[in-house]
């Protein structure tokens, strides 16, 4: 066999290996669209899935074939339902669920192609940034909360202490998932929420309502270089990683600003370098920030430097569950 064979060989394997996910992908994505994942959310007999998805036996069998090799659903007997780690993936408490990622997977993979398609920026749509904040900020569920109570908040216990005491402001909301599942669980907590987006920001005021914080989370859709109020924050938490450069700097100086003497800024370390395994799906994810603009895997070592050049102290570099976060104070 020659050596060109057997590397044009290798090379087909891997194409293979990716077209065999994305067909799974498609199909996962089919059937949640069918509405099969919550009719799949409790145990089913074959035959009572045939009658719901009007799928002949045989084709039934194959689309089941495939979904149990995947590990998406399991059987019990003659009874077919979602495995365990799906049905929690699709499930309403859910921190990001199912529906998310798949939408998310959609958004990508065009937002790949268009990098090479066009060379200039690649802004996001208001429909396609709603679609990544809901896969990025996630949702305040039971989950979410036990998470925070349990790891996150015993492991930033200067957060906790600022969002039960003084106004609470973030820059870059999204969804509103932490600021959500903070108010949640601290009900004296009263802060601003900013984000730009005003498909983003409607959801997130939907979640308030939905959560009966909305006094409490006070949402504005703005450009967080217009915030007025100077002195008012004890602290806040800036989302760092969907800042584009030129505004990186303007921001800072408004936060600085905005909070008060003393307060604290948190931000956290996006996108750290990976182990080998997982630098192919890093290097795709970079790809596509740098298409917006935006940095990408900037270090909580290099976050502190950038604050600092705004004028903030540094405090520390807090290690927790859900990443590195970087601390500063406004100097007093």
């Amino acid at each position: 066999m020659s050596e060109r064979f057997e590397l044009a060989r290798e090379g087909r394997q891997r194409v293979e290996g990716w077209a065999t996910g994305a067909q799974v992908l498609g199909l996962l994505t089919a059937i949640r669209d069918l509405g099969w994942l919550r009719f799949l959310g409790e145990a089913r007999e074959v035959g009572e899935l045939g009658q719901y998805s009007g799928l002949t036996p045989a084709r039934l069998g194959d689309v089941l074939a495939v979904l149990e090799e995947h590990g998406i659903v399991e059987y019990s007997g003659d009874r077919v339902r979602l495995s365990p780690q799906y049905e929690a993936f699709a499930a309403d408490d859910a921190w990001i669920g199912l529906d998310d990622i798949l939408d998310r997977s959609a958004v990508m993979a065009k937002l790949v192609r268009s990098a090479v398609e066009d060379p200039g920026p690649q802004p996001l749509t208001e429909d396609d940034a709603l679609v990544i904040a809901r896969a990025s900020g996630g949702r305040a569920t039971d989950q979410t909360r036990a998470l925070f109570e349990q790891t996150f908040l015993p492991q930033l216990p200067e957060l906790a202490e600022l969002v039960s005491t003084e106004r609470w402001l973030d820059v870059g909301c999204g969804v509103g998932g932490s600021s959500l599942t903070l108010a949640t669980l601290f009900p004296e907590m009263r802060s601003v929420a900013v984000e730009l987006v005003p498909k983003v920001a409607a959801e997130a005021v939907r979640r308030a309502e939905a959560h009966g914080v909305a006094d409490r989370v006070h949402i504005r859709c703005m450009d967080i270089r217009d915030l007025k109020e100077v002195d008012e924050f004890g602290g806040a938490f800036w989302a760092q990683p969907f800042f584009p450069e030129p505004t990186r700097a303007d921001t800072l100086a408004v936060i600085r600003r905005a909070i008060r003497p003393g307060g604290l800024l948190f931000m956290q370390e996006h996108e750290p370098e990976p182990a080998p395994s997982g630098r192919p799906a890093y290097a795709v994810r970079r790809l596509i920030a740098h298409g917006w603009n935006v940095p990408f895997g900037r270090t909580a070592e290099q976050l502190v430097g950038e604050a600092e050049t705004a004028g903030f102290d540094p405090v520390r570099i807090a290690a927790t569950d859900v990443g590195r976060y970087a601390i500063l104070r406004r100097p007093t």
